[in-house]
């Protein structure tokens, strides 16, 4: 049974891979580079892949930046080493620091109504557009 699901899940990141079809980084929506050089400029872009429309920019040292076919990021991985959070509205950054002053964040999620963190702690967070922490307060 467990060799079943292990080549089910081998076959998935497989068929995943093959549609994730590397593409010229002059394909990608320039708005979406023009975000990475100014919010990462320390990082070395080496590589795109596009599926469905949607693009990821791969980094060295880990760092992914995922963005919509308007060049939109919605999800930012730093692979497990801290990003920055310069980015966001200045009321959602300072309840972030307020609240959190010594954790590092290693991954956003943008979404409709708020963000979701995670920190280098592994503890998860939702953050509103208004600062407020909704889940994942502090204890």
């Amino acid at each position: 049974m467990k060799k079943i699901i292990y080549i089910s899940v081998l076959l998935s990141f497989i068929t995943i891979y093959a549609y994730a079809s590397s593409v010229a980084i002059s394909e990608v929506p320039k708005s979406a580079i023009m975000f990475a050089d100014k919010y990462f400029p320390d990082y070395y872009l080496y590589r795109a892949t596009a599926v469905s429309g949607k693009y990821t920019l791969i980094f060295k040292g880990g760092l992914r930046i995922y963005v919509n076919n308007n060049g939109e990021w919605h999800t930012i991985s730093g692979s497990g080493d801290e990003i920055s959070i310069d980015y966001i509205e200045d009321v959602v950054k300072n309840s972030i620091k307020k609240e959190f002053p010594d954790e590092k964040v290693i991954y956003i999620q943008k979404r409709t109504k708020d963000y979701k963190i995670e920190f280098k702690s592994r503890r998860k967070i939702t953050v509103d557009f208004e600062g407020n922490i909704t889940k994942g307060k502090r204890d």
